[in-house]
């Protein structure tokens, strides 16, 4: 059966932040301890966790996803000082996930030096919304908007790639395997940087070394993300994999959760994560919540948020602008 644009948007959407919940209940494993788990456990969501969160509920990652989809819902257009002006009012409402780096970027500016993972964590949104665009365009809102708190080139180039791969598996459908070649004709017309053609020719082999993994997190997460799309068999066994490499759990997880949810659509997303998804209320004085959270960080309008996404077309941004 032949998945619509739809069903392709609100699977990446889904999957991500259910990615995000999974992932992070792991992040302070060692790969040791995350082989030795069956892959049942790797893949239930649930209470508490390292946070002590409800099960379904975003933590860093995904609350970047809620924040920027819901910005791309009021301004109908990416706007790059919108943006961080939403990403300093995540930071004002004090989140109990933070990285120092991402704080760091935020409050004094963009590190040049950071390569973690975080930026292309956050770009599911912008990617749903692109479906109406060009792949350039894609590109260069994904790239700005990496540069708002990593603004190293080559990491900018790396979020351009993912965001042009994502855009498209939502957008046509595409299989595993296009999409990596996609990718191979993309790094070479575009002259990315020779270490970012090196690894995704190395993505034929393995997902990534564990010195790739300490030395640039994100090449080693979107390393993985294509070689999990050449030879993971579903999105379940993409996200096990991902997870029993350790390291950033939670980013590594969510950037492959939301292709293998593109091609996979929102029926290949397991119901129980969405109904965990659509009942997760971390709300104030609720007996159980431990991270209570604004209503705007909560993923129960999720699906609804990813239609909405696919609705905004550039005719409506111009509208909008007047």
């Amino acid at each position: 059966m032949s998945l619509t644009t739809l069903q392709r948007a609100q699977g990446a959407l889904t999957a991500a932040l259910a990615a995000d919940a999974l992932g992070t209940q792991f992040e302070f494993c060692q790969p040791v301890e995350l082989r030795r788990k069956p892959a049942a456990e790797l893949l239930q969501l649930q209470d508490c966790g390292p946070w002590h969160t409800l099960a379904g509920q975003p933590t860093e990652e995904g609350e970047l996803m809620l924040l920027q989809a819901r910005m791309l819902q009021y301004c109908r257009s990416y706007q790059e000082d919108q943006a961080l002006s939403a990403y300093r009012y995540w930071l004002s409402t004090e989140p109990f996930a933070l990285g120092a780096s991402l704080q760091r970027a935020i409050v004094g500016g963009a590190d040049e030096k950071d390569y973690t993972a975080n930026a292309l964590s956050r770009l599911t949104p912008l990617c749903i919304l692109g479906v109406h665009y060009s792949l350039p365009q894609i590109a260069a809102w994904a790239m700005a908007d990496t540069a708002l708190t990593q603004n190293a080139v080559q990491m900018q180039q790396i979020s351009g790639l993912y965001a042009m791969l994502l855009a498209k598996a939502i957008d046509t459908g595409a299989d595993a395997e296009t999409l990596y070649q996609d990718v191979e004709i993309w790094a070479q017309e575009l002259k990315v940087d020779p270490q970012i053609r090196q690894s995704i020719q190395q993505a034929l082999f393995m997902p990534g070394s564990t010195d790739l993994r300490q030395q640039n997190p994100a090449l080693a997460a979107f390393q993985n993300l294509l070689f999990q799309l050449l030879y993971a068999k579903s999105l379940g066994e993409a996200m096990v994999d991902t997870i029993r490499l350790g390291g950033d759990t939670g980013s590594n997880t969510v950037i492959v959760a939301a292709v293998f949810g593109a091609i996979g659509g929102i029926e290949q997303v397991p119901q129980e994560w969405r109904d965990a998804l659509k009942n997760c209320r971390p709300q104030d004085g609720v007996t159980g919540v431990e991270q209570p959270r604004d209503e705007m960080f909560w993923p129960v309008d999720a699906e609804l948020l990813a239609q909405q996404l696919t609705e905004l077309t550039p005719a409506s941004a111009a509208e909008a602008n007047r």
